[in-house]
């Protein structure tokens, strides 16, 4: 009996009645539905099972009860809904179902204001009506944001102890069963870190250095043996090439005061031909080897604390002015070392340009004219193609002081 109504020339019919129909709360009742660029033959389908003349043009507006009772007298005897259930299967009450979830969202919500940490810390109530204000937790965890806000709750409370100061990994195997599930990467991770910021007063942490200082400041212990800074000539140690962990430079303190400037480079290229050719006589030389790292802040800070100057040169591309945007923000009193645009436009005169700029521009910290020029000139120039500049200025006084 439905074999009449199964034929391609209604399925446009029968796809928009559905759609509305489990949009709607599965009423008959609302505008009609519009079908538009239809062909001659569909066309002729919709009016004929309406019982109407058909439309002179391609659209044609077919009222849902109009269409159901059409059904009900033709030869199938069947309505609407039960015809889109047996053409296409059971419909889903979308509106109902939407209800229902925001029902069980709605009390989810509500078991966290019960959790601990909120008797501990009444200010993480308001934390969390931001959170899901603002659907922080949601964009994170998708329809698991309540139990990711719970477990993050659980990290909060366990900061609060008192049974001293657990190491990242391990507070995270212990609460979430996972070694990296307090990772910056990881959701509960991001949401812990927001809960503490919120209740320290500071903003959301931008980086890692800053990630790792709101975990010390809960008194949780980051990993401090996987980051590591690259030195060469470091006060108080051999002078020689160093990979130094966290652990190695938290505590180090550079011995006496002392003017001398510190090379800092984007390449470890550089500090290995400093380290070749000048061995002890190197002046000590920090590579950052990309974005400044948590161990690297540490040595400079340090560094600057004991009256030392820092003089940076990295790649003349987009990625290198971008690092030396985080160095200058990180390290105020840095300085440029061979990295304005007349050292850029020389190397280009040079001919040491030859492979195209690539990525998202960058400004320089520095010198405003520095961007301008690598934009003009469309090229890149890398530490390694400058490398004896750069150790000439090594073996003697910097140029720039």
């Amino acid at each position: 009996m439905l074999e009449p109504l199964e034929g391609p020339e209604l399925a446009p019919l029968w796809g928009a009645a559905r759609r509305r129909l489990e949009g709607n709360g599965l009423t008959l009742q609302g505008t009609p539905l519009v079908l538009k660029d239809l062909t001659l033959e569909q066309t002729d389908a919709v009016a004929g099972l309406l019982g109407v003349r058909r439309p002179s043009g391609t659209t044609i507006r077919v009222p849902l009860a109009d269409l159901d009772a059409a059904l009900r007298a033709s030869v199938v005897g069947r309505g609407l809904l039960e015809v889109l259930a047996l053409v296409g299967g059971p419909l889903v009450d979308r509106r109902a179902a939407v209800a229902r979830d925001d029902a069980v969202r709605n009390r989810r919500w509500a078991e966290l204001a019960d959790h601990s940490a909120l008797a501990a810390e009444p200010r993480l109530a308001e934390w969390l009506g931001r959170i899901r204000a603002t659907g922080l937790a949601r964009r994170l965890a998708g329809d698991a944001e309540t139990d990711a806000v719970w477990t993050a709750l659980d990290v909060v409370a366990a900061t609060s102890n008192g049974d001293g100061a657990p190491r990242l990994a391990v507070l995270a195997a212990a609460v979430t069963g996972d070694a990296h599930g307090l990772d910056r990467s990881r959701p509960v991770g991001t949401l812990a870190v927001h809960a503490l910021s919120w209740l320290a007063d500071r903003p959301f942490p931008p980086d890692a250095a800053e990630w790792r200082r709101t975990w010390n400041q809960a008194g949780v212990a980051c990993d401090d043996l996987s980051c590591d800074v690259l030195v060469l000539a470091l006060p108080g140690w051999p002078a020689e090439p160093l990979r130094l962990t966290l652990r190695q430079v938290s505590s180090w303190r550079p011995p006496g005061p002392a003017p001398d400037a510190v090379f800092v480079t984007e390449n470890p290229a550089v500090l290995a031909a400093a380290a070749d050719h000048l061995a002890e006589r190197s002046p000590t030389v920090v590579c950052l080897d990309g974005m400044p790292s948590t161990a690297a802040l540490v040595v400079l800070d340090a560094l600057v604390a004991g009256g030392r100057t820092v003089r940076y040169h990295g790649d003349f591309d987009w990625r290198g002015l971008a690092i030396a945007g985080v160095l200058a923000r990180k390290v105020p009193s840095a300085a440029p070392w061979r990295y304005c645009a007349p050292d850029y436009d020389r190397a280009v005169r040079r001919g040491l340009g030859s492979v195209a700029l690539t990525g998202r521009a960058a400004a320089s910290p520095w010198d405003a004219g520095l961007a301008p020029a690598m934009a003009r000139a469309g090229v890149a120039v890398y530490e390694e193609q400058v490398v004896e500049e750069l150790l000439d200025d090594l073996a003697g006084p910097s140029p720039d002081e």
